[in-house]
């Protein structure tokens, strides 16, 4: 929680942040080089060197950050042999395929089904922890990712997770490939499009004495 010295926040706001949270406020300097160095610092520390940094900038003039971050570990409930990740090609819509490292198994418990309407494959994979990783794999051309994407509203999406987790894994040959997501997004507008307004439009004035506290931006 870090905050515009001005910015005078209540007692009762400060004692819940430490209760929920375990976080005590920290003062902005200004500039901005040097607050973006103690933010990333704090996340660095508060991660135990997981994460070593959540802000690539900051913000302009920013009178309010409130920062949160869930990092998962999780293991494959049934473990890939480690000598059967070989370089195999991924394919890139409207690049050339690439070599990459791929986890490959030719009897793994893989809970999979064909949606005929959207044309998608689904598959679940079990984690520990009573978790799964469940991968879409649109079926024809590479061009049917986007339209795959703009079909998956939230109720579609919400059955075929359901629908997959009610599929029992099944042996199956597998190959997936080691990927690192590394995104930097503005959800505002997939919050809106989620139909949690509410998130937007919050009551913050609670938060700190003076002209109310709003949400302009959200990463």
């Amino acid at each position: 929680l870090c905050h515009r010295a001005e910015l005078q926040l209540r007692t009762r706001f400060l004692n819940e942040s430490l209760r929920f949270y375990g976080a005590r406020p920290q003062a902005l300097s200004g500039n901005e080089s040097l607050d973006l160095l103690r933010v990333n610092e704090w996340v660095r520390g508060a991660s135990r060197g997981v994460l070593p940094g959540l802000l690539p900038a900051m913000p302009p003039q920013p009178r309010l950050l409130l920062l949160s971050a869930v990092h998962l570990h999780a293991a494959w409930r049934t473990p890939l042999d480690a000598k059967w990740t070989v370089p195999l090609p991924f394919l890139r819509p409207g690049r050339p395929p690439r070599l990459v490292p791929t986890m490959t198994s030719k009897k793994y418990p893989v809970a999979s089904f064909t949606d005929p309407r959207l044309q998608v494959q689904v598959g679940r994979l079990e984690l520990s922890g009573g978790l799964s990783l469940v991968v879409l794999v649109p079926r024809g051309p590479l061009e049917a990712l986007g339209t795959l994407e703009r079909a998956l509203d939230p109720p579609t999406f919400l059955g075929l997770l359901r629908r997959a987790a009610r599929t029992p894994p099944q042996a199956t040959a597998l190959a997936l490939p080691r990927l690192r997501l590394d995104l930097a997004l503005d959800v505002v507008a997939l919050v809106h499009d989620m139909d949690y307004g509410l998130f937007l439009d919050a009551e913050l004035c609670g938060l700190a004495r003076g002209p109310a506290v709003a949400v302009d931006t959200a990463r």
